[in-house]
């Protein structure tokens, strides 16, 4: 671990100590794990091969009807659903 020293005005320090004692954490912990959080993506990249399509909605997709070919190669999504 690195330690390291930064200003805070006397209100943010108030308010962060605050929430920390809410999250029943310490200060140091509550403050890491906020600085964490706000440097996580916004969206999580996932990982389609990670979910399966249920039978039912893949039975489903054979009835949708005919989607031009270029649609249904472009999308993985669409590929799982058809069975493809």
């Amino acid at each position: 671990m690195i330690q390291t020293g930064i200003r805070l005005s006397p209100a943010l320090y108030d308010r962060l100590k605050t929430r920390a004692k809410q999250e029943k954490r310490s200060l140091n912990n509550y403050i890491t794990r906020v600085l964490e959080q706000s440097l996580e993506p916004a969206v999580p990249q996932l990982d389609l091969r990670d979910f399966s399509i249920d039978e039912d909605l893949q039975s489903l997709g054979k009835v949708i009807g005919d989607l031009p070919e270029e649609q249904v190669r472009q999308d993985p999504r669409l590929k799982s659903i058809l069975g493809l």
